[in-house]
């Protein structure tokens, strides 16, 4: 079962705090609370920039995806293909609009994107080439 962010960072920081309060005697006990609070925020914020590193979904986190729109998916021979995860939980190969061919070895997946989140994701190279005047 997958843990939550809340729940990783608690674990984290309760097993941090510990060790270094019992083992390594870096933190008093009017320090404690607050170090653990500290330690919790900054592995919540390094589980959430590591989430934004890539749009690829792992198939072992989380196989197909939430609606019946069409996805990009990898293989493992690195092939792309337009897909969607069907209700018989199976990966279906776009073939000039027909979806008639499963794929067994995706490895991974994403949402394909709208224009407006591409637009985003780029927003600072559209600013570079408006400031330069191109």
């Amino acid at each position: 079962m997958k843990q939550k962010l809340e729940e990783a960072a608690y674990d984290y920081a309760t097993n941090k705090t510990k060790f270094r309060k019992e083992v390594l005697k870096e933190v008093d006990s009017d320090n404690y609370v607050s170090r653990k609070s500290d330690c919790m925020e900054d592995f919540q914020c390094g589980a959430e920039w590591h989430a934004k590193q890539s749009p690829w979904i792992r198939v072992e986190d989380k196989d197909g995806c939430d609606t019946s729109d069409d996805c990009v998916v990898m293989t493992k021979n690195f092939e792309i293909f337009k897909a969607y995860f069907s209700s018989k939980n199976q990966w279906m190969k776009s073939n000039g609009g027909y979806y008639d061919e499963v794929i067994d070895d995706v490895i991974c997946w994403m949402p394909i994107p709208s224009f407006d989140e591409i637009l985003e994701a780029n927003r600072d190279v559209l600013e570079r080439i408006k400031e330069k005047g191109d």
